[in-house]
């Protein structure tokens, strides 16, 4: 079985099926961690038994995963996380960021680290005049989708872009493909700022930036984000089909940049077997597979959407 997609999920994922091949034995899983736009496109080619995505399908994008899969093909969340602001700043390892400062980095109006709206948000703080470099996706991205979407609801003003997984969303900087891409990026470049999920800054030892949205300066981790989505994150989707909306304005308290991320699956595969090893799991990613989620660098779901979920995830045959 195979699955591409999100590479926000991708280092979960891999966790995921080593552990489901161990626990299952010649049960195969791989997943490639494309992009979310990359990874719809092959599900509605049929070319992957599901997608990662870290956005909800498009109208075109749906119909074409319906006519793959014979039947339709649904979102289910599978994991959560916030997308962490990684920079490389020589003697700086505490940055904070405010909505307004961030949104004006990533539309180039701000272009030195020691601008007095940087200053203004890190008092105290000795800041170089280092030129900012900015790393974005090349490729569609729901990881791109939930950063400007945090920028368009909490600093509309000063951000021009609009919300969408589009390359095009950001342009200014430097591109790279995936979220490896632009982290490798920033870490050989002094000044050097992107967005990616933390596990990527972890491996890389980049620090992440404490990031104000409509409340307090947070830092990102597993707790901070699960905070976060009870309050910012809710099911619109019908039936099985578990697809959400993030309101970044209504996370007051937790990480202001989380997002859930999703597996978009039929609802039932032409191949029984096929189907029966998707359910399998997916239901062993959303029960003891959260476990992993921590140390990873993810946010276990929280407890009620991880219930639902897996109700969704039983009537996949």
């Amino acid at each position: 079985m195979s699955g591409q997609g999100s590479t926000f999920q991708q280092t979960i994922e891999q966790q995921w099926s080593s552990d489901f091949a161990q626990k299952c034995s010649g049960a195969q899983v791989t997943y490639t961690g494309v992009g979310s736009g990359a990874g719809i496109e092959q599900f509605g080619l049929g070319k992957a038994d599901f997608a990662g995505s870290d956005v909800v399908m498009l109208p075109d994008e749906q119909s074409a995963a319906d006519k793959a899969c014979g039947s339709t093909a649904i979102h289910v969340p599978v994991t959560a996380g916030g997308v962490a602001i990684i920079y490389n700043l020589q003697g700086v390892d505490n940055l904070q960021l405010s909505a307004p400062t961030l949104a004006k980095i990533f539309a180039g109006k701000i272009k030195t680290w020691d601008d007095s709206a940087i200053k203004q948000d890190n008092p105290g703080t000795s800041l170089p005049s280092t030129a900012i470099q900015v790393y974005h996706r090349e490729d569609d991205s729901g990881t791109t989708a939930v950063l400007t979407g945090f920028l368009d609801a909490v600093a509309h003003s000063d951000w021009p872009n609009g919300a969408g997984k589009e390359s095009t969303r950001i342009t200014v900087g430097q591109k790279a493909t995936g979220s490896d891409g632009v982290v490798a990026g920033v870490k050989q470049t002094t000044g050097g700022i992107t967005y990616a999920e933390v596990s990527y800054a972890q491996q890389n030892n980049l620090p992440t930036a404490k990031i104000k949205g409509v409340g307090d300066y947070t830092a990102i981790s597993g707790d901070t984000v699960s905070q976060a989505l009870t309050s910012g994150f809710s099911v619109t989707g019908k039936g099985n089909d578990l697809a959400g909306k993030l309101d970044f304005t209504k996370m007051t308290n937790g990480y202001p940049i989380s997002t859930v991320s999703y597996a978009i699956v039929c609802s039932k595969y032409s191949s029984a077997d096929t189907g029966k090893l998707v359910k399998a799991y997916f239901d062993y990613a959303l029960t003891t597979g959260q476990d992993s989620a921590d140390q990873l660098g993810f946010a276990p779901l929280p407890t009620q959407l991880a219930t639902k979920a897996k109700a969704s995830i039983d009537t996949v045959s």
